[in-house]
């Protein structure tokens, strides 16, 4: 098993109370899929704040299929209420009991025009 993974810098842009969803491939060193036993995405307004905008777990928001393709859902109602502004967020997994980041970087959130 690999011992490091490739972490990326990603921006990403969503609209205030819309669904963002992506889905990560985390593959071993001969290309067969690792499976996770942790995961969280957590956004901030500032990186040094208590203060979670949204978390999303492993059984929480984040699932990982049978074949090992890892999906996070941030639902709607998860930034509803947030303004729109710039936040800050990272994605990571937990593979047995090492932690890897994979995703980092500043989430956008822009003004819905229909409420």
């Amino acid at each position: 098993m690999r011992t490091n993974f490739q972490m990326e810098y990603q921006d990403i842009t969503m609209i205030r109370g819309d669904t963002l969803a992506f889905n990560v491939e985390v593959k071993d060193q001969n290309g067969n899929f690792v499976m996770i036993t942790d995961a969280n995405m957590t956004c901030k307004k500032r990186l040094s704040s208590d203060e979670n905008i949204f978390h999303k777990a492993l059984g929480s928001g984040i699932t990982q299929d049978e074949d090992g393709l890892i999906y996070v859902r941030v639902a709607p109602q998860d930034t509803k209420e947030v303004d729109a502004g710039r936040y800050f967020y990272d994605f990571n997994i937990g593979v047995g009991n090492d932690v890897y980041t994979l995703m980092i970087g500043v989430l956008s959130i822009e003004q819905d025009v229909t409420f």
